[in-house]
């Protein structure tokens, strides 16, 4: 009998040895995850430490510059509304008192050409662009004429919004999603807008007046075909000059649905939504600063301050950053299989294809008309610009 009770004995503590040894094992396994996350975690608080040295040494640079000269800090950024910005420079002024700023909002399409001309003439009036027309950046670089720079945020930013070399840095995720009074029925996909009910109740930005609104309709017409423009056209659609106008209107004056509005805003009388499988617009808007930017060291604090965790996380917006997390209610951008942040940088380049588009638009629903949507005064009033 002792013999089996010794056996039995043995055998029990062979498996208390082999389930203290499983024990030890997943202890060992969850310290070490532990231990890579709080190595992750030092290593963000250190980027983000090295980010705000970064911007204090600079607005240290800045405002000496500026104060030197007695000028202001000059950037054009791409827009339809002249608020659009607002929000930004209250951010930056309040940061950096010591560093004056003017910023102008004007089509990208009317405020590149003006850089051209300025790169032509050797004196350039903007420190910092920031503009849509992707395509201008990589032509600028080419050229020779930036100046490349990468702050501290740079490795943090998603790969492919911007230069690897630093000639230019993608700053905002800017898109276009579907709008619908909230008295309408629910559309799912653009089709839905052919319904009767929106039958002269759409109001939509001509899509031959901005390339990434043009860029939604060349994809509406590989999925529907080119007979949904003709389709849409009998709709009887209202056309507004610039994405602001119609994003406002819808919900209101009798306007019903847009195809192109904005995100979500506080007490609007309309709703945004992502289509389920129709294709939306998002992209990357591009800045950079010239070799003939006057003002370097508030240049690149600009540029800085735009990339960095600080103001990237406080927009409640999708972000060009891989640490911010996207706004309430909506996935990462890059779980959305129906956008293509990059798709449509790469389609900006193929400048043939696209003015072949805009000949087919002025076709179907005929020339852009109005004056511009920076200046048309009963637009303004409705931006709530005086």
């Amino acid at each position: 009998m002792s013999d089996i009770v010794r056996e039995q004995a043995d055998k029990i503590a062979d498996k208390v040895r082999e389930q203290a040894v499983k024990i030890t094992d997943k202890v060992l396994e969850q310290a070490v995850k532990m231990s890579d996350k709080a190595r992750e975690q030092a290593v963000k608080t250190t980027d983000k430490e090295l980010e705000q040295k970064e911007l204090n040494e600079l607005y240290e640079l800045a405002a000496k510059e500026l104060a030197t000269t007695c000028k202001r800090l000059v950037v054009w950024a791409g827009g339809d509304a002249p608020n659009q910005q607002d929000a930004l420079i209250s951010q930056f002024r309040k940061r950096f008192p010591n560093v004056p700023i003017r910023l102008s909002v004007d089509l990208s399409k009317y405020h590149n050409g003006k850089v051209y001309q300025g790169l032509l003439d050797g004196c350039l009036t903007p420190d910092v662009v920031m503009l849509q027309t992707m395509n201008d950046f990589e032509n600028w670089k080419a050229m020779g004429a930036l100046e490349p720079f990468k702050p501290a945020s740079f490795a943090g930013l998603t790969p492919g919004y911007g230069d690897a070399d630093g000639a230019y840095l993608g700053v905002h995720i800017n898109c276009f999603v579907p709008q619908y009074a909230q008295c309408a029925r629910p559309p799912k996909e653009y089709s839905d807008f052919l319904k009767p009910e929106f039958s002269g109740r759409l109001v939509l930005t001509p899509p031959h007046d901005d390339d990434a609104v043009l860029f939604v309709y060349d994809r509406i017409i590989q999925r529907y075909g080119a007979q949904f423009l003709n389709d849409l056209a009998a709709q009887r659609p209202y056309f507004v000059r610039g994405t602001a106008a119609p994003a406002i209107l819808v919900g209101r004056q009798g306007f019903w649905g847009n195809l192109t509005g904005y995100l979500p805003a506080p007490n609007q009388p309309s709703v945004s939504f992502i289509p389920e499988s129709d294709f939306f617009v998002s992209w990357p808007q591009r800045a950079a600063m010239f070799k003939l930017t006057k003002h370097k060291a508030a240049a690149r604090l600009f540029l800085a301050y735009l990339t960095s965790y600080e103001y990237q996380s406080s927009r409640g917006a999708w972000s060009v950053r891989e640490d911010v997390a996207p706004p309430a209610g909506l996935k990462p951008l890059k779980d959305y299989a129906n956008t293509d942040p990059l798709g449509f940088i790469e389609w900006m380049r193929d400048r043939e294809h696209i003015n072949e588009l805009k000949q087919q638009m002025i076709r179907i629903f005929g020339p852009v008309r109005g004056e511009s949507p920076l200046t048309d005064r009963a637009l303004l009033r409705l931006y709530g610009v005086r």
